[in-house]
C-alpha cells in the first residue's frame, strides 16, 4: 500500500514546501505524484499495489482500517511532513497493533542526513524503514531488497534501518541524474480528479521538470535534499508526459514542478516551442515557479504564448538587507521589474513572502507589507519562518516564528500575518478585480468564495 493517510491536507509530496493545505491562504493541493511514481517504478509482476490519498478523498480513519484489513497488505508506504509526524507515528502505533507483522516505510524530508540520536529519540518503534530524499529512485531499491536481498539493504543510500532496535542512517551523498530514466507517474492508480487548479476547476497533474537549486537561501531545504546541481529532465521527456496526461487521462492543466523553472531559459524556450508546434497548443494551461533575477521579457512572452497561466514568484521580503541576509540575493527592484513584466503578458502571479527572521525589526515587518500592496499580486502566501532540519537557518536560528515540526511558537507574528492576510484580500479593490476577471466563470467563482471563507476562517482563529 502506497498513502496519504487520513486526516489534515499536508503537502507530503512536496519537500520543500509542506504546508497545512487548508490552514494556508489560498493553496491547492496538488497530486501523489511520490507515490505514483513508487508504483510505477516497480515491477506490477512482482507487486500487488495499492494506491490512495485517503486525506483528499476525505476518507475516515475507519475506512482506512477497513482497506488495511481487506487488502492485507505485506508492506505500506506512507509520505509524511514535519507538521503531520507525530499524527503519522500515531497511525503506525495502531496499525502495528492490528497487523504486527506489517513493514512500515516512512518517507520524509526531515530524515535527511538525520542524526542517529535525533532519530532514536523519536518514537519511531513502529517505522521500519524510513526514506529521507528521492523516493522515486529510493523506494522502488528498498522495496525489491526487502522482499528479495535483504543482505543489500545495508547499502542503500538515502534510507534508515534499524540494527539492534537502534537506527544507522545511510547517509545520501550521490543523486541520481537521469531523470528520463523514471517511468511517469502511475497515474492510473491516482484519483486525478482530485487535484483541481482552482483557476479553471479542472484536474491538474504535475510534472516534474527538474530537481536540486544551486541558491543559498538560508531557509530552503532544496539544495540539502535535492543537491545544488540542476538535474533537468529533457524537453522530450517531459512533453511526453504532458501528452500522455492529455490524451490518456484528460489532463489538460499542469504545474511544471521545479525549484526555478525559469533557471535554464534554453530548457525553457526549447519546451514551450515544443508546445506550440504541437497539436497541444491553446489546449493546455500550466503553472510554474520563479524567481525574478531569472525572468527576462522573450522567456515570459515565450511561456505566455506555450499556455503558462501563472508564475508563483518568491518575492520573500521588500527589504533589501533581508534578502541579502537570507542569501536570497535577489533585490526589491528586480521583483518590482519581474512583476511588472509578467503582468504586461497578462500572466497571473502568486507572490510568496516570508516573515519571522531573527533580525528582523518592525522596518523589516513594514517594508514586507508596503511591498505586498504596493504589488498588488492576483494571490498571496504569507509564510512563518520554519527552521527545517539540514538548513542554515536551523543551525543558526535564535527566535523564529515556528519549531522544526511547523508548531508555531510567536503568536504576535502569527497575528500580524493574519492581519495582513485579511487586509489584502478584502480589499474593495481586489474584489473588484475579481469579479471584473475576464476568464471568470461560475464555478470559478464558487472557488474563490471558498477559498476567501477559508481565509477568513483561519485569520479570525
Amino acid at each position: 500500500m502506497l498513502i496519504y493517510p487520513p486526516g489534515e491536507l499536508y503537502q507530503r509530496g512536496e519537500d520543500r514546501c509542506q504546508i497545512n493545505v487548508e490552514a494556508s491562504s489560498s493553496n491547492a493541493m496538488r497530486s501523489c505524484n511520490d507515490l505514483g511514481y513508487v508504483a510505477s517504478n516497480l515491477d506490477f509482476n512482482k507487486f500487488k499495489v495499492l494506491l490512495k490519498d485517503y486525506a483528499s478523498e476525505k476518507e475516515s480513519f475507519a475506512c482506512f482500517i477497513s482497506d488495511i484489513k481487506s487488502f492485507d497488505p505485506d508492506l505500506i508506504f506512507i509520505s509524511t511532513s514535519n507538521g503531520s509526524l507525530y499524527y503519522d507515528i500515531n497511525i503506525i502505533n495502531i496499525l502495528k497493533v492490528i497487523k504486527n507483522d506489517i513493514i512500515i516505510i516512512l518517507k520524509g524530508a526531515l530524515f535527511f542526513n538525520a542524526q542517529e540520536n535525533f532519530l532514536n529519540s523519536l518514537n519511531l518503534d513502529s517505522a521500519d524503514y524510513l526514506i529521507m530524499a528521492e523516493p522515486e529512485f529510493i523506494a522502488p531499491e528498498l522495496i525489491n531488497a526487502i522482499f528479495f536481498d535483504k543482505d543489500k539493504i545495508p547499502s542503500i543510500q538515502g534510507i534508515c534501518h534499524k540494527k539492534d532496535n537502534l537506527w544507522q542512517v545511510n547517509n545520501l551523498t550521490e543523486f541520481n541524474e537521469n531523470l528520463d530514466s523514471l517511468k511517469f507517474p502511475e497515474r492510473s492508480l491516482m484519483n486525478n480528479k482530485l487535484y483541481l487548479n482552482p483557476l479553471t476547476n479542472k484536474p491538474m497533474a504535475t510534472i516534474v521538470t527538474a530537481k536540486g537549486c544551486p541558491y543559498d537561501c538560508i531557509y530552503c531545504l532544496s539544495p540539502v535534499i535535492g543537491g545544488k546541481k540542476i538535474r533537468k529532465r529533457t524537453p522530450d521527456s517531459v512533453f511526453d508526459e504532458i501528452w500522455e496526461c492529455f490524451h490518456l487521462y484528460n489532463i489538460s492543466d499542469f504545474f511544471f514542478k521545479s525549484d526555478t523553472f525559469t533557471a535554464d531559459k534554453n530548457f525553457v524556450k526549447e519546451l514551450c516551442e515544443k508546445i506550440i508546434n504541437s497539436t497541444l497548443n491553446g489546449k493546455i494551461n500550466w503553472v510554474a515557479n520563479s524567481r525574478a533575477d531569472t525572468i527576462d521579457e522573450d522567456t515570459i512572452q515565450l511561456m505566455k504564448k506555450a499556455g503558462c497561466s501563472l508564475i508563483a514568484l518568491g518575492i520573500e521580503s521588500g527589504n533589501d538587507e533581508s534578502l541579502q541576509l537570507m542569501h536570497k540575493n535577489t533585490t526589491v527592484e528586480q521583483n518590482i521589474n519581474a512583476v511588472n513584466l509578467i503582468k504586461k503578458y497578462d500572466i497571473k502571479i502568486f507572490g510568496f513572502y516570508m516573515i519571522g527572521f531573527d533580525w528582523e525589526t518592525e522596518k523589516h515587518l513594514e517594508d514586507t507589507k508596503k511591498l505586498i500592496f504596493d504589488l498588488d499580486t492576483d494571490f498571496i502566501e504569507i509564510s512563518i519562518v520554519t527552521p527545517f532540519q539540514g538548513t542554515s537557518i536551523y543551525k543558526d536560528s535564535k527566535v523564529v516564528g515556528k519549531d522544526a515540526f511547523g508548531c508555531t511558537v510567536n503568536n504576535k507574528l502569527n497575528n500580524y500575518r493574519k492581519k495582513i492576510l485579511l487586509e489584502y484580500h478584502l480589499r474593495p479593490s481586489y474584489i473588484l478585480k475579481k469579479l471584473k476577471d475576464k476568464n471568470l466563470k461560475p464555478q470559478i467563482l464558487v472557488n474563490y468564495i471558498k477559498y476567501g471563507l477559508r481565509l477568513i476562517k483561519n485569520c479570525l482563529k
